[in-house]
């Protein structure tokens, strides 16, 4: 994967956080002037929420994008797709202590347009209204996965992530998941791959519905194995 060293000055995300919501993640102020280019492969940063608040109200993350052809527009129509994951799928295989991969899906975006425009740095801001039914979206564990794949890519089009480290809320490990279409793999680099982002929840629990009810007794059942990964 490529690293791309920045000479420009720090640039931090300067969205505010939703109204009375607690920020339980934030990776967006120790700015390592590097950049990820994951290409069109799923990629996950694999983050330990801090708090107890648990009840999502929205999320943020920061993207890059070139062309080297022309230095203001896409020659593609790019997408993205996130999705937020319990690590509670299989271990990975040949990896010290077996850590769980990323498989129940907790959010799924969907496929998304991004701006035509290229940029520098752009924060793309998830909020409530962007969560099945409108409501706050419950996260069940402490730690989770979040995920990105770009798509639409056209000639000369790169698209990727800005890495910060650590983070100042909650935790971080240094490596990153990636997916092929079909399994994914754990991965390191030279420098901590943590992916710029925040996110932030509130306590109170929203009147409940038989779906939520339903998706709650279900995660109850789930047993997360515990890493022993340092945590960033």
């Amino acid at each position: 994967k490529t690293i791309l060293f920045l000479a420009m000055g720090a640039l931090c995300m300067s969205i505010v956080a939703p109204l009375r919501a607690a920020t339980i993640f934030n990776n967006s102020v120790n700015d390592l002037k590097l950049r990820f280019d994951p290409g069109t492969y799923e990629v996950g940063d694999e983050i330990i929420l801090a708090g107890t608040d648990r009840w999502l109200t929205g999320f943020d993350f920061e993207y890059w994008g070139t062309n080297t052809a022309n230095p203001t527009t896409f020659a593609g129509a790019v997408k993205a797709q996130v999705k937020l994951y319990l690590n509670n799928g299989p271990l990975v295989p040949n990896v010290p202590n077996g850590y769980p991969s990323p498989q129940y899906v907790l959010y799924d975006s969907g496929v998304f347009s991004l701006d035509s425009a290229t940029t520098e740095r752009r924060t793309e801001v998830f909020t409530v209204a962007d969560f099945p039914g409108g409501v706050p979206l419950f996260i069940p564990a402490d730690d989770i996965t979040w995920s990105i794949q770009f798509s639409g890519l056209g000639t000369g089009d790169s698209v990727g992530l800005d890495l910060y480290s650590p983070p100042v809320v909650g935790g971080d490990y240094p490596d990153y998941w990636q997916n092929n279409g079909t399994s994914w793999s754990l991965l390191t680099n030279t420098v901590p791959m943590d992916f710029g982002a925040r996110f932030y929840a509130n306590a109170a629990i929203p009147e409940p519905s038989m779906v939520t009810l339903s998706i709650m007794g279900g995660l109850g059942l789930l047993t997360l194995a515990r890493r022993l990964r340092r945590k960033e």
